[in-house]
Parts: C-alpha cells; structure tokens; sequence
C-alpha cells in the first residue's frame, strides 16, 4: 500500500523510485515524500500513471530494443516483447523521449497498461522510470 510511505525512513521518501511507486498505488503516498519530491513534476498522480516504465523488483515483462537509428524523418526502432520474441517496431520524433518510446511499445502489446522493463541495446540494467524524459537521440 503506498500510504505506508508515511512510515517509511526518511531516506526512503527521498528516493524518487520508491515514491514513484508508492504514487502509483495510492496517489496520496506524495504527500508523505521528502518535502522536494512532493513538487516533482514526475512524480504527480498523471504523470506516474503515464509511465510505462517498472519499478526494480517489480515482476514485469521486459522489452529488448536491438535497434535505435536515426534517419532523417524521424527515429526507427526495433524491439522483442516477453519471452516470445514478439516483433515490435515503431518510428518517432526526433524529439523523442524513452517515456515516448515506452508509450509507442505499451500501444503495441496485449494489455495497453502494462509496465515493463525497458532494455535499451548495449544496456545492463532496465530504463528506470525516472528517466521517462531522457531523450532517445542521446542514446544513439
């Protein structure tokens, strides 16, 4: 329940993953954040809600991009959802943000809701939601 943020240490309510998280299950969870994340635009309820991006430990399916390339109309991308390998691909603005890439792939799988694991080509670690406004033609 994310009204148990109250409770939480205050290093706690200063991390703007586990806030994050704790807005998505109950958007009055901000108001027990550290006093800076209460006005952190990421954080509010429609924002968290838009994120398509998991939380670390969340079970989620993950998305694998292989491919980001940019072409002179626009970014193309190409990606496997799950186990399956399912085929997603896509094309955005040069404007792009990996928040707007999440969307596109989320637009494109069985349940429209779902938050997944991003993984980026190259990448290590899945995308953290709080780096939903990251620019995609910095990663290329």
């Amino acid at each position: 329940d994310g009204l148990a943020l109250a409770y939480a240490a205050e290093p706690l309510k200063a991390d703007r993953e586990l806030v994050l998280e704790a807005v998505r299950q109950n958007g009055q969870a901000l108001l027990s954040a550290a006093a800076p994340l209460q006005s952190d635009p990421l954080l509010t309820e429609s924002s968290v809600a838009a994120n398509p991006f998991a939380v670390h430990g969340a079970e989620s399916p993950v998305c694998s991009v292989f491919e980001l390339r940019a072409f002179e109309t626009g970014i193309k991308y190409r990606a496997a959802w799950g186990l399956g390998g399912t085929a997603l691909t896509g094309h955005l603005p040069h404007s792009a943000t990996l928040g707007d890439l999440g969307k596109d792939i989320r637009a494109q799988v069985p349940n429209p809701n779902t938050r997944f694991y991003l993984m980026l080509p190259d990448g290590e670690t899945p995308v953290s939601p709080i780096q939903v406004e990251h620019p995609l033609a910095g990663l290329m």
